[in-house]
């Protein structure tokens, strides 16, 4: 593995530690928080230059500047100064594996590890359930069946939901036009997470027709054969759950067959609008789209670097300017790192406060995480957790015009589309 990725320290990152009454119950646990520690490491890991890293690599950028403000206007954890460390896994599930071997043996033990993809969120599951390391991932497939992973943001197949409800409430009313909906998307765990029989029930229960469903593969450049197919199938919308290049490769596609509708209420036959999840909806896809990306839609739970008027934007954007980061990190990745992390600081300070910095670990960590409800760290997201809901439930739909990303609907409340076998 290559060592450059592997100790890329910057400034954050959480984990501490397991109590010694916690060990039979989570393993053969070797290091406790004996007292007040020097720094709070925040550990994370991913895929921060491959598929992942339009959305992935500005997260350096943004832990290095969200740890300098926390540390001078919030004082860290319990007084003490948050740090992070991180490896660049390169979206190879063997190098997240040995990432998470090398963070386990860190001492302190880690108490909290913030993952980004679903491969190895789904694959560490069990893991982090077994270690007692609570888990904050954005690879919301692995939260399933309930145990240490928590999302930082309302799952995949969840967003879509969202998505559907805003078509079949606002976009079919106002058109007087069917939804006629294509799910094409990439053939992937991440992908293909949209893509179970609740979503299908769903999307029929709102009245909008799934007329298509497809998948290609990550390195794949052009899907205009799949286009063709979703033109003569007559769809009017056409949904992605990819990042990074994929939503532009989708819409590249349905320009290249003049099929692209940029007008949100365009109506004009055999044209299709564009919609993409979560971490596409972002704005690196106006950074490598351009025109392409105009009227492209989404669920997103995260505020926008267009929405000034939210305190932890202006706080990332003075961070930003501050530190002279580049226009390329003005993305998603860098953004959600704030909350995220204003979170698990929230949640440790309270552990500290109220049973001492010996209870910090992965187990008080994740009671405090399932506390939380309707909590707007900075007011850029909306956090809920629970027992049987590990993921936030609340999200918005955003809309790409004139370059700018910004909300076209108030808060939606998410269905729970789980595989019924999860309920």
């Amino acid at each position: 593995m290559n060592t450059r990725k592997i100790l890329g320290v910057i400034a954050i990152s959480l984990v501490l530690i397991i109590p010694s009454a916690a060990l039979s119950a989570c393993g053969n646990l070797s290091s406790t928080l004996t007292g007040k520690p020097e720094t709070v490491v925040i550990y994370h890991f991913g895929d921060l230059s491959q598929l992942y890293a339009p959305a992935t690599s500005p997260k350096l950028s943004g832990f290095a500047d969200f740890a300098a403000w926390y540390n001078q206007e919030m004082q860290g954890v319990g007084g003490v100064p948050i740090t992070y460390k991180y490896i660049d896994t390169g979206g190879k599930l063997d190098e997240a594996l040995t990432a998470y071997q090398i963070f386990k043996q860190s001492k302190p033990y880690p108490s909290v590890i913030v993952l980004y993809g679903t491969e190895e969120s789904v694959r560490l599951q069990r893991n982090f359930a077994e270690d007692g390391i609570l888990c904050f991932t954005s690879g919301t497939p692995g939260i399933y069946p309930v145990g240490y992973e928590l999302a930082t943001i309302p799952t995949y197949s969840d967003s879509l939901g969202a998505f559907v409800i805003w078509l079949s409430d606002d976009w079919t009313p106002r058109t007087g036009q069917k939804a006629k909906l294509a799910i094409l998307t990439w053939d992937s765990p991440y992908g293909k997470a949209v893509i179970n029989e609740e979503v299908r029930e769903f999307i029929a229960a709102r009245e909008v027709e799934l007329v298509y469903e497809d998948v290609f593969k990550t390195d794949v450049k052009d899907v205009t054969p799949q286009m063709q197919k979703i033109r003569e199938a007559g769809a009017n919308w056409v949904y992605d759950n990819t990042l990074g290049q994929g939503p532009i490769i989708v819409s590249s596609a349905a320009e290249s067959l003049n099929m692209l509708e940029h007008e949100l209420y365009g109506t004009e036959p055999g044209k299709v609008h564009r919609a993409t999840g979560p971490w596409g909806i972002d704005e690196a896809s106006i950074i490598l789209g351009g025109p392409l990306a105009e009227g492209l839609v989404g669920p997103r739970s995260m505020a926008s670097w267009s929405m000034s008027e939210v305190e932890g934007i202006v706080k990332a954007l003075t961070a930003f300017d501050k530190n002279n980061r580049q226009p390329s990190e003005r993305t998603i990745g860098y953004l959600d790192v704030w909350p995220i992390t204003y979170t698990i600081g929230h949640c440790m300070n309270q552990v500290v406060q109220e049973q001492g910095w010996k209870k910090l670990n992965g187990i008080t960590v994740r009671e405090e995480f399932l506390k939380l409800k309707d909590f707007k760290p900075l007011g850029m997201t909306v956090y809920s957790f629970s027992d049987n809901k590990p993921a936030p439930d609340q999200t918005m739909i955003f809309k790409i015009e004139r370059g700018r990303l910004l909300p076209i609907t108030d808060w939606i409340t998410c269905p729970d589309l789980r595989p019924k076998a999860l309920r």
